[in-house]
């Protein structure tokens, strides 16, 4: 083998350096001259160059101005989003890729004079950029899981004394290990000797709600005790319908608007904040006050904000004096737990664009959902694309996989009023153009905000396609239809997403505690739910119906378990001891949940920044939680680059796609061996046959549980 130095100097390795040098000169090009003429360059040097090439190129570049610092470090993003796309088969066409890269400068206006405020922030820290990349950047773990998997107790476990406390130590370790400041290390050797614990934040779109215990599967008050847990019981239930829609128009327009329910964007403002408290982390730009509020009265939201963060800093304050001490001096781990999956979307990647929607939008996109939700049978009426098929049908046709139960397929054919207008509205949206269609198959059960938002966004873009100089009207009513069916994603969203944790300065390591057998873990479901409603799954939601909590389409009448049960509760014809009612609703109650289980798989699957970790369903509850939190505190010990390569091995290169390869003929990383092992498993869930565990005929359970349903129905018809 050659050395280092003979390969340079051998002609192979003066070509490669030739190619190299060559296509880091394209790459500069990109942002002074043509991004066509570098595109095509590197394409035909090699697409391979690409991630050396933007390496190189960073380096070239000298920081003698604000400008510079900002294409040195694109460039440098370029280059690691570019070494994880090259370590992966390239399928899609790589001009094309090239092409959006070199759309990247135009996309965010490198040389504008509006330079967005948190880009200056971030880029005004430092003229150097070496101070940049040493400074340190503090640990956060994000901790994702299908429901019924344990991530409540693997948190836990890794927010005791002896595992966070080894896993800061190792990590800052790490940190100063490559550190070139002398004075920072011998500055941070005490902490070698460093004593703390962790603290949860939860990312549960329930839990920060008031009033809601059992079907928000909140902590106990002594597991709060024992491991404070943020970000719960932060919010009063609203007690009308969350942004209902002429309301929400009116009282946009006026200014006197009540505040909507908690949302996708509050909750990153809150776990940010937390998240700096927790680190004691100085961060620069994050989440604008004002940034993702797009309907709501600034000064209500505002007021909003400011009660949230005085019941948070309470709990803090609570938190500390339950450890003995007034505040916190020594940085605390955070470990972000929940299930909701745009929560940790939006925190792990960032806030994505969004279009700022029009007055005319607004009033429009809530009307026509306002027509949907009154008249389950207006999608005939409404006129959809001039081309008069229906998109929707034939997205979720091509979507459809194997896997459904009978009894699901059942469900499908029994929809209620409210569901037909779910699905009317879904329709009409999808028939607006493929890009809403696509969006549409990824919202999570009856997500009627969402769906208001697609619709204001649609009618914001069309709107300003047809102001547009070059827009060529036909002078018909069509001309919107035609725009939107033609618009393609680039146009409607950029892609660029900012104010996630990455962005402040944070070392995010993010997990999904994946179950090793699905066939075991989805029988764990169903007996969740069983537990559930043994607790008293209908009496918590009868009381909550009764006293207003649970006004329509808001966030907590939304989750499974409380709208399924506001279903069962006002169900009509209802009967005293109707046993078969009663067992539907049940097995409406753990379909529902299952399938949002095998969404949350599906969903993190295709997120690259998440390592799988095995769930051993097997074994007692103990031995796997220990096993798996065992296996986390591991690979946070890791170095970033160690943690990375975990997650970027290339399964492709190994695997063919002839899905008949057993897994133990291959080398493959643990997640990544995971990962591929739960995807596999899905093809055998279609014989998955469920089996109540509690609730079982002649049981007491079942006896006990039917007699308060019957009391709390009643209650609720009455009401």
């Amino acid at each position: 083998m050659q050395s280092k130095t003979s390969y340079k100097n051998s002609p192979i390795g003066f070509l490669r350096l030739f190619r190299l040098r060559f296509a880091a000169s394209c790459v500069l090009l990109t942002f002074h001259v043509s991004p066509v003429t570098a595109a095509i360059a590197v394409t035909t040097l090699g697409v391979d160059l690409l991630p050396s090439a933007c390496t190189l190129a960073f380096n070239d570049i000298h920081c003698h101005s604000l400008s510079n610092l900002r294409r040195r470090d694109t460039l440098r993003r370029i280059a690691q989003s570019s070494q994880l796309m090259f370590r992966r088969p390239v399928t899609q066409n790589p001009t094309g890729q090239l092409f959006r890269m070199a759309n990247y400068r135009k996309r965010m206006n490198f040389y504008s004079s509006d330079y967005s405020k948190n880009e200056m922030k971030r880029y005004s820290m430092s003229s150097d950029s070496n101070t940049q990349q040493n400074k340190y950047r503090p640990l956060v773990i994000v901790l994702a899981g299908p429901t019924a998997v344990g991530k409540s107790d693997v948190a836990a476990a890794l927010c005791s004394h002896s595992i966070a406390t080894e896993i800061m130590v190792r990590h800052q370790q790490n940190h100063w290990s490559k550190s070139s400041n002398e004075s920072e290390k011998s500055s941070n050797d005490s902490d070698n000797r460093l004593e703390t614990r962790g603290h949860v934040v939860s990312a549960d779109s329930v839990q920060v709600y008031r009033g809601v215990s059992i079907g928000a599967n909140k902590p106990s008050r002594e597991e709060m005790e024992r491991t404070p847990h943020h970000l719960v019981d932060i919010v009063d239930p609203p007690d009308h319908d969350i942004a209902g829609e002429d309301e929400y128009v009116k009282s946009s327009m006026n200014g006197t608007v009540k505040v909507s329910s908690y949302n996708a964007a509050d909750w990153m403002r809150d776990a940010e904040y937390v998240i700096q408290k927790l680190t004691l982390h100085e961060c620069n730009g994050g989440f604008d006050a004002d940034e993702g509020d797009q309907h709501e009265n600034t000064g209500a939201k505002n007021e909003e904000i400011v009660r949230r963060r005085k019941c948070i800093d309470d709990y803090f304050n609570e938190s500390y004096r339950n450890e003995g001490r007034a505040t916190s001096r020594t940085p605390i781990l955070p470990v972000v737990v929940g299930g909701t999956m745009f929560y940790l979307n939006w925190l792990v990647h960032g806030r994505p664009d969004a279009v700022r929607p029009t007055e005319e939008a607004l009033k429009r996109a809530a009307g026509m959902i306002t027509k949907f939700k009154k008249d389950s049978d207006i999608y005939s009426s409404v006129k959809c694309d001039e081309r008069g098929h229906n998109q929707v049908d034939e997205i979720n046709a091509g979507s459809m996989k194997p896997g459904n139960t009978i009894e699901e397929e059942a469900n499908v054919e029994q929809e209620t009023a409210d569901e037909r207008s779910w699905t009317n509205a879904s329709k009409y949206v999808s028939s607006l153009g493929p890009v809403f269609a696509s969006r549409v198959t990824k919202l999570c059960g009856r997500d009627w905000y969402r769906l208001r938002r697609l619709l204001e966004v649609a009618y914001t873009v069309a709107f300003s396609k047809m102001q547009s100089e070059s827009f060529e009207s036909l002078g018909d009513e069509n001309d919107e239809a035609r725009i939107l069916s033609y618009l393609t994603e680039n146009e409607v969203y950029t892609g660029i997403r900012s104010g996630g944790l990455p962005d402040l300065g944070y070392d995010v390591r993010c997990f999904f505690l994946c179950p090793d057998d699905r066939m075991l873990h989805f029988h764990a479901v169903d007996q969740r739910c069983e537990e559930m409603l043994l607790k008293g799954l209908l009496r918590e939601t009868a009381d909550l119906f009764v006293s207003g909590g649970l006004p329509e389409d808001s966030q907590v009448t939304r989750a499974i378990g409380y709208r399924q049960s506001m279903d069962y509760l006002l169900r009509k014809d209802a009967k005293m001891n109707d046993r078969d009612s009663f067992l539907s609703f049940v097995d409406n109650f753990a379909t529902a949940t299952r399938q949002y289980a095998k969404k949350q798989m599906q969903w993190f699957r295709r997120d690259s920044e998440f390592a799988f970790i095995p769930v051993k369903m097997e074994w007692s509850k103990n031995d796997r939680v220990k096993d798996a939190a065992s296996r986390i505190a591991d690979m946070c010990k890791l170095s970033r680059e160690d943690f990375v390569a975990q997650l970027t091995f290339d399964i492709g290169d190994i695997i063919s796609n002839e899905a008949e390869t057993t897994l133990a003929n291959v080398q493959l990383p643990i997640p990544a061996r995971t990962r591929l092992a739960n995807e596999q498993q899905g093809k055998g869930m279609k014989f998955f046959i469920s089996k109540r565990e509690l609730l079982i005929e002649g049981s007491t359970e079942l006896r006990d549980t039917l007699a308060e349903a019957d009391k709390y129905t009643m209650i609720v018809q009455g009401h």
